[in-house]
């Protein structure tokens, strides 16, 4: 029972993970597109995108010319660059990082401020940085690309030991800083050509006053509040299941016993007529075949009901992840069902062969069932004897074979080839009419 509320609890725990982290970014034929940052940027088809989220083994590193993909993306992570957009053409690469402070939040937008407040405001934040006292930026806003103003930003760091320079053009909106920088290693000025088309085809699904962005960010918290108050319930409602579900079985388990134990008392003292004749009678005989059925049946048939439940979960996930584009998700989902799935045949498997050595297939064990109205017989095999219909838990029938289940691990199969005195749905029927 603990391990499968560890199994189950394991399920959610990674299912809540998947659903709960947001797709930051998506890219399609022509267009990037960030939900967090209300961001649609239309791009050339050849563009390549790269963003904190794109695998390290994603062949787009290699066509963008970046040998080492993990320190790309720890200075992604460092510098908070949303996405990186690489022109093959042109060979130029343009950086999207984004920053939210409290100074951004108060100025909110650079849509309804006179360029010279916008470049004050830019020199006041930069005046903090170090890089600013040493390599002394020029500003300039730019109006004619963007329904926003952006205001221009160069670095010029030719004249030192490592030259280099850098044009940025950022604005503010939403409350949030936008930056797209471009960069040229050497003495030249830089191409900005493709820096000015990222900027020009750069829009906005959504543009927000102070109000509305209080409000969304309020209703964000209602929402994840929700979220994880509905991830506690659903914990402890499984948990609550599988201590119900758990009793339950033990009181069957007692219920089944003390029937078992009646019943025995009732033979013992001559009250149950052996002699009578069984209303039917089948012989049958145990081989390799019949076991390896039994295997396929007990792990794609019928499997077990909490590894059925994880399946299906994670494929749900699996199906919203592909939805999304999310192929790194989609593959490390993929590799988990894949482990899953072999981990599940190999331990039936394994049950396969313990059924094997019990019934001891190679000896070609010919067991004999005979069903009566209060209980059946079974004689040829080592767990023969007698059994009341309330001990079993199942019968089905699959790929010519009628399985009745005593508990989930004990399984007596009778081959339907073999049933001459009625057919299987009849006997079926008997065997769950008496439980």
């Amino acid at each position: 029972m603990q391990r499968n509320i560890f199994k189950t609890l394991s399920l959610l725990v990674i299912a809540a993970a998947f659903f709960l982290i947001t797709p930051l970014s998506r890219v399609s034929a022509a267009e990037f597109t960030n939900e967090t940052h209300y961001l649609k940027i239309d791009i050339a088809d050849d563009v390549l995108v790269m963003t904190q989220n794109t695998a390290k083994y994603d062949e787009v590193w290699e066509k963008a010319g970046i040998t080492d993909p993990s320190s790309a993306l720890s200075s992604f992570k460092d510098m908070g660059v949303v996405a990186s957009f690489f022109e093959p053409s042109s060979r130029l690469t343009v950086n999207l990082i984004t920053n939210r402070t409290s100074s951004t939040a108060e100025t909110f937008t650079f849509a309804s401020m006179s360029d010279s407040e916008i470049i004050d405001y830019m020199k006041n934040a930069m005046s903090a940085s170090s890089q600013s006292e040493t390599i002394p930026p020029g500003f300039s806003v730019v109006r004619d690309l963007n329904s926003l103003p952006f205001v221009r930003i160069t670095l010029d760091a030719t004249a030192t030991d490592n030259p280099c320079s850098e044009v940025i053009y950022g604005t503010i909106i939403n409350g949030e800083m936008l930056q797209f920088d471009t960069y040229k290693e050497g003495k030249g000025e830089v191409d900005e050509s493709f820096l000015r088309k990222i900027v020009a085809g750069t829009g906005f699904t959504k543009i927000l006053t102070p109000e509305e962005y209080e409000e969304l960010v309020h209703e964000a918290r209602i929402k994840l509040a929700i979220i994880a108050a509905v991830f506690i319930l659903l914990i402890a409602f499984v948990i609550f299941l599988f201590i119900f579900l758990g009793k339950r079985r033990e009181k069957k388990a007692k219920q089944i016993s003390d029937t078992m134990t009646a019943f025995r008392e009732r033979m013992a003292a001559g009250e149950v007529d052996m002699s009578v004749e069984p209303v039917y009678t089948v012989s049958t005989h145990y081989d390799e075949q019949l076991f390896e059925r039994y295997g396929m049946f007990r792990a794609w048939i019928r499997p077990d009901a909490t590894f059925a439940l994880l399946i299906g979960v994670l494929l749900v996930v699996l199906v919203f992840k592909l939805m999304q584009n999310q192929l790194l998700h989609v593959l490390i989902l993929a590799i988990f069902i894949i482990v899953l799935l072999y981990m599940h045949y190999s331990g039936t498997d394994k049950a396969k062969d313990a059924l094997i050595k019990r019934y001891d297939v190679k000896s070609g064990p010919n067991p004999t069932f005979r069903f009566y109205n209060e209980f059946f017989k079974v004689t040829g095999l080592p767990s023969a004897g007698e059994y009341i219909y309330g001990q079993v838990t199942g019968v089905y029938i699959w790929s010519g074979v009628l399985y009745i289940f005593l508990g989930s691990a004990q399984v007596l199969p009778i081959k339907i080839e073999d049933i001459k005195c009625c057919t299987a749905n009849e006997l079926k029927a008997m065997i769950k009419s008496h439980k």
